[in-house]
């Protein structure tokens, strides 16, 4: 079996400060980029949004007894007896 050696080294403390201070720029940075992008984006989605309001296709409300209620699945069903649902493997009829 391969032996591993675990060896510490140390790092000086300003090299700990940078590194974190950097990490803590490209953060900030991210965060500056992202927020620029979503003030250059709210207006016009929000012109969009209000265009296709105002002008999109209106769909009829859809009511509880709307008839054009397309969440009801029609079908054809069958009343099984109890004696045909304890013995699943007879399938004869």
């Amino acid at each position: 079996m391969p032996q591993f050696r675990i060896r510490f080294i140390r790092v000086p403390r300003w090299q700990i400060m940078l590194g974190a201070g950097l990490a803590f720029a490209m953060m900030i940075a991210l965060f500056v980029l992202a927020f620029g992008i979503f003030l250059l984006l709210l207006p016009v989605l929000a012109i969009a949004g209000a265009i296709f309001y105002l002008f999109g296709a209106h769909r009829p409300p859809v009511g509880r007894d709307g008839a054009t209620n397309d969440r009801i699945i029609d079908g054809e069903y069958r009343v099984v007896e109890q004696d045909r649902l304890d013995h699943p493997h007879d399938r004869s009829h």
